[in-house]
């Protein structure tokens, strides 16, 4: 990971301060699930030599519809899933 602020790479340098997950769609044409919706669990990340902060998609979980990835994401933040 680069900050997009101060250019610096270092690993060590990263501390994540927040996580939330978010819906998105695959809109990307050579993605093998463009016009699915992904589920994306993202890490908030503060640059400790400039204080930047940027997010950081650790994991995406596709799936065919909108409809399914809310009741997956509803259910993950209820204790049911």
């Amino acid at each position: 990971m680069v900050c997009r602020r101060c250019g610096n790479g270092a690993a060590e340098q990263f501390r994540r301060v927040d996580s939330f997950e978010r819906l998105s769609l695959a809109d990307d044409p050579a993605d093998s699930n463009c016009g699915h919706y992904y589920i994306d669990m993202v890490y908030v990340m503060r640059c400790s030599a400039c204080g930047h902060r940027q997010e950081q998609v650790e994991k995406r979980s596709p799936f065919a519809t909108l409809q399914e990835a809310q009741k997956e994401l509803d259910s993950t933040i209820i204790g049911k899933g």
